[in-house]
């Protein structure tokens, strides 16, 4: 016999119901209780879902990890008891409001998530169905969850079926748990827990992609680096993850200016020191307003440099040259042009990038057009000519002359000087 009694239905879904109960005393608990349907392989299966659950959450000892109470297991109707929890992450995120956490409170939240999640990968469990509804409110405090889907790290156990994986799950689950879950390490619930900081801190859940520019610079390089496609790219460890996030919350520890921090870490890299090529470009997105750090420092950074941070992430440099493409996007004086032409023009050839290189070849007709200079025209034709080199680039020459149909007159002429394909030849005589 149970050692809970249940009053009132709280949530439930297909594989179970939560029910507030009592337990012997009269302090009230929650109760989760497994609903077993189908057939006697399904059930059969169910069964060792909701095991596997009970035994991931019962072995983490930590505050931000919810604790079984008691459970019971072999009966009708399996359930175990956990403390009654104030809400979920997901109440605490208004449906469709677009209205985040306060960026203090989310920051102090979300780094008792990483503890929490750390501490599970510690003791050898991948959570791998992290999303804000299992993420609970316990005594003020973030706790995690709902192990139904996870497993041990060195485990065979890998059952991942759709009919497991909820709708709202989609949003959050890393592109190799639905290719073969077989793939799912430490880096799937990195993923996971990129999608809920966006979240927490925009309000907007994400399906497809995140818009970092909704976001404070400070947090771009985090959520960019945690939510890459290739798990190689991401953070390999949520304790890695969980040091950039405490960074955001120390005092300055540093009389450096970000341009004199940015000049440091160029020569760190220049020298060899190629594991500060993602700490110079985090500084970068988190200061893509500081003036004097791309005035002084960006138009410099030696194409070495560049081909490091494009070679190690291109995502990572995409985004790079986005923030350096708002800052040109000025008026400056003639010699300053020219630096800005330069440096496009060995950010084209550093990357492999088409975006990038659609990127600069935009930059530099725009620049060279409205400030009527002919040394940023010739750089520009130098991008061009580069591009044209592979077929495959011709479309982005033509939609960027088309997209800038005003400035064909100030390139019309040295254009003409190329062997042009079609798709540029038809855009020049419109």
């Amino acid at each position: 016999m149970s050692r809970y009694t249940r009053e009132t239905r709280i949530d439930g879904g297909g594989q179970g119901e939560v029910w507030l109960g009592r337990d012997e005393v009269g302090n009230p608990v929650a109760i989760k209780y497994l609903n077993l349907v189908g057939n006697d392989s399904q059930q059969a299966e169910e069964r060792r879902r909701f095991q596997r659950e009970v035994t991931c959450q019962a072995s983490l000892d930590h505050p931000q990890v919810l604790p079984i109470l008691g459970s019971e297991l072999g009966g009708a109707q399996p359930h175990f008891a956990m403390p009654l929890a104030e809400g979920s992450l997901r109440g605490r995120l208004a449906p469709g409001a677009g209205i985040g956490i306060p960026e203090p409170e989310a920051l102090r939240m979300f780094q008792l998530i990483l503890e929490g999640v750390e501490h599970a990968h510690l003791a050898g469990v991948i959570h791998r169905d992290l999303k804000p509804e299992n993420i609970l409110i316990l005594e003020g405090r973030p706790v995690l969850s709902d192990f139904g889907l996870g497993r041990r790290l060195y485990s065979d156990s890998t059952t991942l079926t759709m009919t497991n994986v909820g709708m709202g799950t989609f949003a959050y689950s890393a592109p190799e748990q639905f290719n073969n879950a077989k793939e799912a390490d430490q880096r799937s619930d990195v993923f996971a827990l990129g999608r809920i900081f966006y979240e927490m801190l925009s309000g907007q859940m994400s399906i497809t992609g995140q818009d970092l520019e909704r976001l404070p610079g400070q947090y771009r390089f985090i959520i960019n680096k945690a939510t890459q496609i290739d798990p190689e790219r991401r953070f390999a460890t949520v304790g890695e993850m969980l040091r950039e996030v405490a960074l955001l919350g120390r005092e300055p520890g540093s009389l450096l200016s970000p341009a004199e921090q940015a000049i440091s870490l160029v020569e760190a890299i220049a020298s060899g020191d190629i594991e500060l090529v993602d700490e110079f470009a985090r500084l970068v997105l988190e200061k893509s307003d500081d003036l004097q750090l791309f005035i002084q420092v960006v138009p410099k950074v030696p194409e070495s440099v560049l081909a490091q941070l494009a070679t190690r992430d291109a995502e990572l440099f995409h985004q790079v040259m986005l923030a350096f493409d708002g800052f040109a996007d000025g008026s400056f004086g003639f010699d300053f042009t020219d630096n800005i032409a330069v440096f496009l023009l060995a950010a084209y050839r550093a990357s492999a990038d088409m975006r990038v290189h659609g990127l600069v070849i935009s930059r530099l007709l725009v620049l060279g057009a409205s400030h009527n200079r002919w040394f940023v025209r010739d750089r520009f034709i130098d991008a061009v000519r580069l591009a044209l080199r592979d077929a495959a680039h011709a479309p982005v020459v033509a939609a960027v002359l088309r997209d800038n149909a005003w400035a064909l007159d100030f390139v019309r002429e040295p254009l003409r000087q190329l062997s042009l394909p079609r798709i540029v030849e038809e855009v020049l005589a419109a």
